[in-house]
């Protein structure tokens, strides 16, 4: 099993990988909700600190693994990743943080966690629910930034097959396209080149463990387009 050490308020936190799977994908709720805690600190600690121009990424773990030290639009990047949240996680998280200084520009990408072959996600109950959690977010954001643009789901390794859904990926991905359709949010998709077609899969060499990005800088640079814009 691979570890990988997180700087937390002065300390590590060692956020297990794994097998093929992310930390989400088979470490226990309660552990889940410990780690955020913990991260939740470091990025109020970042809010607390920020200048007043910045970019704010909030999300999954698919933000939070994004490198330190990358400017966003000319402004710098406040992370805002907890890495294992669903949708609803990620509503509570963001309800609990403060902003003493508004961004000026913010972006969302989240869902990787919600769709889980367990959950059912393309039932109508956990569709909805999803769907409800995102607009709690996107209007949390909408009320501190100017722009808010929210990303596709990333695809998924063919070998997590198992363990979910990947038809899913396409489903939320519309689903998050057409929220930001009522809400007045920018959707884009900045990770279209790792895709393998419409298959919700990625191709070969994408994804690190099946979950998370080989490369993440590509990311952030294919994002910005749509996170600049006027």
């Amino acid at each position: 099993m691979r570890r990988l050490a997180l700087p937390i308020g002065g300390g590590l936190i060692l956020l297990a990988i794994g097998g093929l799977a992310g930390w989400r994908l088979h470490r226990p709720a309660a552990d889940a909700r410990a780690y955020a805690v913990m991260r939740l600190i470091a990025i109020q600690v970042s809010l607390d600190e920020a200048p007043p121009d910045y970019a704010f990424w909030g999300g999954d773990s698919q933000v939070e693994l994004q490198p330190g030290g990358q400017p966003v639009c000319g402004l710098p990047l406040v992370n805002g990743g907890v890495s294992g949240s669903t949708a609803a996680a990620y509503a509570d998280h963001l309800a609990h943080l403060t902003f003493p200084v508004h961004p000026h520009r913010a972006a969302l990408t989240i869902g990787t966690n919600d769709i889980l072959l367990k959950n059912k996600p393309r039932s109508a109950e956990p569709a909805a629910r999803f769907e409800a959690a995102a607009e709690t977010i996107v209007r949390r954001l909408q009320s501190l930034a100017p722009r808010v643009v929210v990303t596709a789901l990333p695809p998924v390794g063919r070998e997590l097959a198992a363990l979910v859904d990947a038809a899913a990926v396409a489903d939320y991905s519309q689903r998050l396209r057409g929220l930001c359709g009522r809400l007045g949010c920018t959707f884009t998709d900045p990770f279209a080149a790792l895709r393998d077609g419409d298959t919700g899969y990625a191709k070969p060499g994408a994804m690190r463990d099946g979950l998370h990005l080989a490369a993440y800088r590509p990311a952030l640079a294919a994002l910005q387009p749509a996170l600049c814009g006027p």
